[in-house]
């Protein structure tokens, strides 16, 4: 590479990022990185905050941090042409399993050599990890090199002074603490993803991170955008996808007062909500019924004919939480997930549905499939021999069958001195997870209490007991 930017050595990365205290291993990596365009994305002490009326007012912990609203990871090459569509792409770190990669190769091959020119595509990694950050940068130029040498892709990251403390949020909608926290970072990576994209093209796309498109589906936006503009020319985002916050197409020059509204309700609704409630301020009125409300939304909201994206994650951006969508591009999805545990025997008080039993679950061939279980019923995972457990999962429900999930259920361990010790409750997606105190020492046996009856069948898709690792000593 020859881009003065791409020829950098380790130190002038350190010292010219808008990140200090780079951990050894994010050294180690920036060492084999050196003169990639993924390195280089770590300059951005030179870039201009990210602008928005009202920021520090609304969100006052900006005010901690000069650079809240400066990108901590910028990876980019200076195009000559503006967009005429900017697609935001937010991404997370997810449970089980990633579909950026999948995502970002149907957006390109989607498109025409005409647009390549005249597209952007803005990969927003919500991570404050850089090392993941990078990582992730890296993998899209090793899959990408040509597109993001000729600036089609772009990976941008937030710093962490941009977000509040995501554990002390008011709890609102009557949701969990985990949900608060999960829909509140995700409507503020939308509103810094948008804040960027406003000054890079003429229209906005707003997707996700798991979706496919359909080919040339480029050209279908512009040609009915263009027709659209002429027969309602006060639309606010047309929708080119019907699902969540997927395929909705904003003017740029729209989206400040868009991002605006969220910064004002970022801790109360979702984002696809906070879309409703938007139109829903903007053109209606107390004095009209609903039936007109919804007619006068549909106005400024067009719809193309089709959907030209299609949601394919399984797995949510919310731990645990398991979407049923299944997609013919994306292939097999499973329906447990084994592990090598430690020798135990496994027994419940569960009538055991055929073969889907718990000893075969444990052993990693199949999931765990109980009937209708009772308040004080239990699962017992008794060692061979006192072990000691570092990390522990439990997984309920699967994509056949989602609603089989385990809620009311307590995580306990039975020490070798056979005292009980309480560590853990499954949450409201089935979901138990967690580590062990390094002091808690060996384990007798593992159990599952049951806290009140089960109105459904349970289904456990994936244990692990995982044993410290003895390389790590």
């Amino acid at each position: 590479m020859t881009d003065r930017h791409a020829d950098i050595n380790r130190s002038t990365i350190i010292d010219g990022s808008s990140s200090t205290n780079l951990t050894p291993e994010m050294q180690a990596l920036l060492k084999n990185l050196t003169g990639t365009r993924a390195a280089a994305g770590l300059q951005t002490k030179q870039l201009p905050a990210l602008s928005s009326a009202f920021n520090t007012q609304l969100l006052p912990h900006l005010l901690l941090d000069p650079f809240s609203l400066t990108p901590a990871y910028h990876m980019r090459v200076e195009r000559k042409t503006f967009a005429d569509v900017v697609i935001g792409v937010p991404t997370v770190k997810r449970d089980k399993e990633s579909y950026l990669l999948i995502t970002l190769t149907h957006l390109i091959d989607g498109l025409t050599e005409e647009d390549l020119t005249s597209t952007l595509i803005v990969v927003m990694v919500g991570e404050t990890d850089l090392e993941y950050v990078l990582n992730t940068a890296r993998q899209i130029e090793t899959l990408f090199p040509k597109h993001v040498e000729n600036g089609l892709v772009e990976v941008i990251s937030p710093p962490a002074s941009y977000y509040p403390d995501l554990d002390a949020l008011p709890l609102t909608l009557g949701d969990s603490q985990k949900r608060v926290k999960w829909r509140t970072k995700q409507n503020l990576d939308t509103i810094f993803l948008m804040a960027y994209a406003q000054s890079c093209g003429a229209f906005y796309l707003m997707l996700e991170d798991d979706v496919v498109a359909k080919n040339k589906y480029m050209q279908d936006i512009k040609q009915f955008t263009t027709a659209t503009t002429t027969s309602t020319p006060d639309w606010f985002f047309i929708e080119y996808c019907q699902v969540g916050g997927i395929g909705k197409l904003f003017r740029s020059a729209d989206l400040i007062r868009f991002i605006t509204y969220v910064q004002l309700f970022y801790n109360n609704l979702p984002i696809d909500w906070l879309l409703e409630s938007y139109l829903a301020d903007k053109v209606c009125t107390i004095d009209k019924t609903s039936k007109a409300c919804g007619k006068n939304k549909e106005m400024i909201r067009p719809k193309y004919k089709t959907s030209l994206f299609q949601h394919i994650g399984l797995y949510s951006s919310l731990k645990g939480k398991i979407q049923k969508v299944k997609d013919s591009h994306f292939g097999t999805v499973p329906t447990f997930y084994p592990h090598s545990n430690p020798p135990a025997t496994a027994k419940t008080t569960i009538p055991e549905h055929s073969d889907h039993t718990l000893q075969r679950a444990y052993d990693g061939h199949t999931y765990f499939w109980g009937v209708k279980p009772k308040k004080g019923d239990t699962m017992d995972f008794t060692f061979n021999k006192p072990t000691v457990i570092e990390k522990y999962t439990f997984r309920s429900g699967n994509v056949e069958h989602v609603s089989d999930k385990i809620t009311e259920c307590a995580v306990d361990l039975l020490s070798v001195n056979g005292s009980y010790i309480h560590i853990g409750f499954f949450d409201e997606f089935g979901l138990a997870d967690g580590e062990v105190k390094k002091d808690t020492g060996p384990l007798t046996s593992v159990r599952l209490r049951f806290l009140k009856d089960s109105a459904y069948w349970v289904i456990l898709s994936e244990i692990e007991l995982k044993p410290p690792d003895p390389e790590a000593r």
